[in-house]
């Protein structure tokens, strides 16, 4: 059967995305609000418990889970039945032809880490205009409650929590946020800008945008680079899904083994450095490695 909008225009998919995209938050919204009333019989009005409570973070944690399902994996998937005609591969579900790339996008994770700290501090230094001042206090206090209920979320002290945290951190966002910004979003973008470079910057802006946490947005921006042109230069999602679930999950991992102490450095300082030179070191390192992927690809197609 032939995709519905197969033949329409690169920015009606993109508004068809979005509609997907609203459409999927508050299906995810609805599903974890029920799913909280049967499983804690409460009633719905009253679903929205203290995470500080092991009540109330449970129900975040289905609230999480069901908000990223709707958000991130259902209106990629739908949208890709929607206008093509082999949904799975127009996403990107190929195979890395060129392994190297794979090892040198995973590695990229941890050499831009002294990069991406660099963008973060820089990024808390950041202050609006006194007319802005309204707009600034709501920033920060999106920042301060995404980072209580992270620390929520991953103040666990046994092994089950752990695997549990991986999957709810890593594993679903790496496999949804590369689904929506890198499969489906950034081929989009390129096709109506006409432009690679434009098409994967906006779709790294957007992805950073989507995590409404503005003292975070460089840093994020940067990662989305990384993973948005390793995607583009490899044609395969895992490369991206990979390299996502490699970030959030060393965050998870050393969270974990800092707070029950067994090692000394804090998740907010892994990976960070004193020296500028090593952060120019790593800015260069990454471009490098990108340049590498993108003379593969080329050498693939010319052969």
């Amino acid at each position: 059967m032939k995709p519905i909008f197969e033949q329409t225009s690169a920015a009606f998919k993109l508004f068809i995305l979005l509609g997907l995209l609203l459409f999927g938050a508050l299906l995810g919204m609805l599903t974890g609000l029920v799913l909280s009333a049967l499983f804690y019989g409460l009633p719905v009005d009253q679903i929205f418990l203290d995470p500080g409570t092991l009540e109330g973070l449970q129900i975040a944690r289905v609230m999480q889970i069901s908000g990223q399902l709707g958000l991130f994996v259902f209106p990629p998937l739908f949208y890709s039945l929607l206008v093509n005609k082999f949904p799975l591969t127009s996403l990107g579900f190929n195979k890395a032809h060129q392994p190297e790339i794979l090892i040198f996008g995973v590695l990229t994770m941890f050499i831009g880490l002294p990069l991406i700290h660099f963008l973060g501090e820089l990024n808390q230094q950041m202050h609006l205009p006194e007319f802005m001042a309204g707009l600034e206090q709501w920033m920060i206090d999106k920042e301060e409650q995404a980072a209580l209920l992270s620390e929520q979320f991953l103040e666990v002290t046994t092994v089950s929590g752990l695997l549990f945290n991986l999957f709810m951190i890593a594993i679903i966002p790496a496999i949804g946020e590369e689904l929506l910004f890198r499969g489906a979003m950034q081929p989009l973008l390129i096709r109506l800008f006409k432009n690679v470079h434009l098409g994967i910057f906006i779709a790294s802006l957007l992805f950073s945008l989507m995590h409404l946490q503005f003292y975070g947005l460089l840093p994020r921006v940067a990662l989305g680079l990384f993973m948005g042109y390793y995607f583009y230069y490899s044609k395969s999602l895992w490369v991206p899904i990979l390299m996502h679930f490699v970030n959030n999950g060393t965050a998870v991992i050393v969270y974990y083994l800092n707070h029950n102490g067994h090692i000394q450095i804090e998740m907010e300082r892994f990976g960070a450095v004193e020296s500028h030179w090593l952060v120019v070191l790593s800015l260069m390192l990454v471009s490098a490695g990108i340049v590498y992927a993108a003379r593969k690809a080329t050498i693939e197609v010319e052969n």
